[in-house]
């Protein structure tokens, strides 16, 4: 009995505990909130301009006044006729016509003259190129002003190869069937031949020609496009980049070109090698069928 009693007074005192509770909430908000408006009052008081105190009245000129202005500005025929400016007479379309084509005539002659000049001073004959179906064009040599002739080069199936380097040939000329590459692990076709060589080993011109690109590839390095003429190339690859030649340069048959270097990581298990490839009209031919030195 006394236990119930105890509970009852309980929960009369908890519930008037919680009422308390609610009300001191109330209060506190209260309190917050009015401190926090009155702050946000006294920032406003202190960030405000008085417009009128800090730019001063301004006058404002009247529509009338404005439309005054703009009628001052107002040229009239009488003005310019007193300026003692000059007007000028209106020139017929007739004579206008007469004058272009006069300086239209002018100008061509001009043109001639200069071009005739030029052709006198410099006198250069124009390089024949001759298109052949299916190729690239073949530069023909033509006399230039001084006499001399630009060297032309002779290549074909018959020529007589300079080997760039002497060596097993550890990856061999496949265009049309699959072979194994065991660096990249793969079957593939491969437009070249991968001679193998020795340390600094010289790398030679297969023929006479010119460097026609030096460059660096991901897959064969350094290497040296040469071209024969009538749409023959050949290339040389994995070389030094301390070459013997320059782009643009004519070198002979078992001239130097450089040195083999490092092979790349795309065909690092086969060693140091030249990677030498001909092409006839950019496609790859075997170079095994040439006879060589």
């Amino acid at each position: 009995m006394k236990s119930k009693k105890f509970w009852t007074y309980f929960n009369k005192k908890g519930y008037y505990g919680m009422l308390l509770l609610c009300l001191l909430t109330i209060i506190v908000t209260t309190m917050v909130t009015n401190n926090n408006l009155n702050t946000l009052e006294k920032v406003r008081e202190e960030n405000y301009i008085d417009l009128d105190e800090e730019y001063d009245t301004f006058d404002l000129e009247d529509v009338g006044t404005i439309n005054a202005y703009q009628n001052d500005l107002t040229i009239t025929e009488e003005d310019i006729a007193g300026s003692g400016a000059a007007v000028a007479e209106e020139s017929s379309p007739g004579r206008t016509d007469e004058a272009e084509g006069e300086n239209n005539e002018t100008a061509k002659e001009e043109e001639v003259t200069v071009a005739l000049e030029t052709q006198a001073n410099n006198n250069p004959a124009p390089l024949t190129v001759v298109e052949k179906s299916d190729e690239e064009p073949v530069f023909i040599g033509t006399e230039e002003a001084n006499g001399e002739t630009v060297e032309t080069f002779s290549f074909s199936e018959d020529t007589i190869i300079q080997w760039p380097s002497y060596g097993e040939i550890v990856m061999d000329f496949s265009a049309d069937k699959l072979v194994y590459d065991k660096t990249l692990e793969e079957y593939r076709v491969h437009p070249a031949v991968c001679i193998a060589a020795a340390d600094n080993e010289e790398v030679r011109a297969a023929a006479k020609g010119r460097v026609e690109v030096i460059k660096k590839e991901p897959e064969t390095g350094v290497t040296v496009v040469i071209n024969h003429g009538d749409g023959w190339k050949t290339i040389y690859g994995q070389l030094q980049e301390e070459l013997a030649i320059r782009q643009g340069e004519v070198v002979e048959k078992g001239q130097l070109i450089g040195k083999i270097a490092e092979p790349t990581k795309y065909s690092a298990l086969l060693g140091k090698h030249v990677y030498f490839k001909i092409e006839k009209g950019g496609k790859p031919v075997d170079p095994k069928q040439f006879q060589h030195e």
